[in-house]
């Protein structure tokens, strides 16, 4: 997914070495900006093993967009990176604009860490101080996670409060997993396959893409007798 014939615009960010932002202000604990050109998942993983635990992401993730228009691939790819930066465990500060302020609009996104602000739609009114207060004091690892095994991917989805246990093993619906990954416009997918992975919350539509929403893996949270 490219926003021109020389690859995606580069997305702006800020890289930090330590997740507390009280300690950003001792000499080199601010890397500084940079540029992501690469896939997200890249990215993340290189920062990490160069010591970055902080991400600040200051262009919002404008999930009011239409189309697949370059503004729509940029707003992907700020969200695929946000759910990498959730999987590595890297702290991010984001912003995140909803189409409208309801309640439950921000849920299928409450696996990621918590923006530091939510904002309506243009020209909109409110501010969902309540929804994000519910976002932060809500969220943790394994939220809505996936993890590999040979031939399968294994979902875990605790954002409805309770758990829904989901085993992919259909190559179909694998092929087409792997495809959102990065986001893919909705002409480029088997939609039947997608439209059973939206109704269980897995993708989101935003303008004519599609993108995986659970993050991956990495660790288990808690020692596994509890899981």
């Amino acid at each position: 997914m490219s926003t021109t014939d020389t690859g995606p615009r580069p997305i702006l960010v800020g890289l930090a070495r330590d997740h507390d932002p009280a300690v950003l202000s001792i000499p080199g604990m601010t890397i500084g900006p940079a540029e992501l050109r690469e896939p997200a998942a890249d990215a993340v993983a290189r920062w990490r093993a160069e010591g970055v635990r902080r991400v600040d992401l200051p262009d919002a993730v404008d999930l009011t967009v239409t189309g697949d228009d370059a503004t729509a691939v940029d707003t992907v790819r700020r969200l695929v990176l946000v759910r990498e930066l959730t999987s590595h465990g890297i702290a991010v500060d984001w912003r995140l604009r909803l189409p409208g302020v309801e309640a439950d609009e921000w849920l299928p996104y409450s696996h990621l860490r918590a923006p530091v602000e939510l904002l309506p739609a243009p020209g909109g009114e409110g501010e969902p101080v309540a929804q994000l207060d519910a976002w932060a004091r809500g969220f943790y690892f394994d939220k809505c996670t996936y993890r590999r095994g040979p031939g399968f991917v294994q979902v875990r989805d605790r954002r409805s409060g309770r758990l829904n246990l989901l085993t992919i093993d259909d190559p179909a619906y694998l092929a087409v997993l792997d495809q959102l990954l990065d986001g893919a416009a909705v002409t480029q997918v088997d939609l039947a396959i997608a439209r059973d992975f939206g109704a269980e919350g897995l993708v989101t539509k935003i303008g004519e893409l599609l993108v995986w929403l659970p993050h991956r893996l990495r660790r288990w949270p808690l020692p596994s007798m509890v899981i």
